[in-house]
Parts: structure tokens; C-alpha cells; sequence
């Protein structure tokens, strides 16, 4: 390669590691906010419950035989 084109490559990489640098240092980072507070053991409960409980309304016991679908 020829010494412009070298040059001009380094240029490209410093000009790079500037910016990424200055970019690092500068920006300003978002404040740290509190963790919001754990849930207590009977929350988490009654909301999986309220996921997986189903339709209360509907009777499933005896329900109808399941056949395959051949």
C-alpha cells in the first residue's frame, strides 16, 4: 500500500478511538432508579392463580374422552 493510503487509514482508526472515547466519557449516564419492591409470597400467589385457575364457571370433571385425529 502506499504511504497516502496508510495515512489515511490511521487517521480513520485514531479519528475512531477518539470519538469512542469522548463518547464513553462524555454522555451522561440515566440516574440509577430504586428496584421496585419485591412482591410478598401472597400476591405472586393469587396471580398465578388468576393465570392458571381457568374459567371457574366450567366443569371439567367427567369431561369427554379425547380421541385421536388420524
Amino acid at each position: 500500500m502506499s504511504r497516502p493510503v496508510v495515512m489515511a487509514v490511521l487517521a480513520a482508526v485514531l479519528a475512531l478511538v477518539g470519538l469512542t472515547a469522548i463518547w464513553l466519557v462524555f454522555v451522561p449516564q440515566p440516574p440509577i432508579t430504586p428496584a421496585p419492591a419485591p412482591k410478598t409470597s401472597d400476591d405472586r400467589r393469587q396471580r398465578m392463580e388468576n393465570f392458571f385457575g381457568g374459567d371457574p364457571d366450567r366443569s371439567v370433571r367427567g369431561g369427554q374422552e379425547m380421541k385421536p385425529r388420524w
